[in-house]
């Protein structure tokens, strides 16, 4: 029998209602040419929920893993990409 998956309120798959997609995770914008301000801004926000794990690498999606946690991992992952488009200047976005 498989090991239930279980997402808490410490887990990084956790993310919290308020915390959706269109959600900017900071008030930096990279424009093309403050990517040093900007990656720090992001990191600094990524790690205070918790996600930087996913962007680092730290955190991969377990070939063993189950299909509540692969969903799961895809699920925060597609959320982090969002946060990410979105606190970047659109006309670079392309």
């Amino acid at each position: 029998m498989s090991k239930k998956f279980v997402i808490d309120n410490t887990s990084p798959y956790f993310v919290h209602p308020s915390e959706g997609s269109g959600i900017s995770i900071t008030a930096v914008t990279f424009n093309g040419e403050n990517y040093d301000l900007w990656e720090k801004a992001v990191t600094t926000a990524l790690r205070s929920k918790n996600k930087l794990g996913f962007v680092n690498g730290t955190i991969k999606l377990n070939d063993g893993a189950n299909q509540s946690e692969k969903d799961a991992w895809e699920m925060v992952n597609s959320t982090i990409c969002s946060w990410l488009l979105n606190v970047i200047d659109p006309k670079i976005r392309p």
